[in-house]
C-alpha cells in the first residue's frame, strides 16, 4: 500500500481525486495544507520543494518510498490499486478517460 504526503492548499479541488483514491484503498496520508506546516507560494519555492517537484505544480505527492509525482490524475492512479484502477487493460482505459 502506498503512503506519503500529499502537498496542496486549502480548498485545492484538483486534490479531491487523489484524497478520495486514498482513502478509498486506506492508505495513509499526511496533507501539509496549512501553517505552520504548508504555506502556499512560501513552501513551495524552497530549494528542498523545487529538488522534489521542479513543475511546481500542485497537488503533489511524495511516497514514503522517495516516489515524487504531481498532478491529481497521476496521483490518483498511482496511490490505487486494481479495484479502482480496472483490473483489464479496457477497464483501467475506461478509468482513465473518467478522471
Amino acid at each position: 500500500m502506498v503512503a506519503g504526503i500529499l502537498y496542496t492548499y486549502p480548498e485545492n479541488w484538483r486534490a479531491f481525486k487523489a484524497l478520495v483514491a486514498m482513502q478509498y484503498i486506506g492508505a495513509p496520508v499526511h496533507v501539509p495544507s496549512a501553517p505552520p506546516h504548508f504555506h502556499f507560494g512560501q513552501t513551495n519555492r524552497t530549494p528542498e520543494f523545487l529538488h522534489k517537484f521542479p513543475a511546481e505544480k500542485f497537488p503533489a505527492f511524495e511516497g514514503d518510498d522517495g516516489f515524487y509525482v504531481f498532478e491529481s490524475n497521476v496521483i490518483a492512479y498511482y496511490v490505487s490499486n486494481e479495484d479502482l484502477r480496472g483490473s483489464r487493460p479496457e477497464a483501467a482505459a475506461q478509468v482513465v478517460e473518467l478522471c
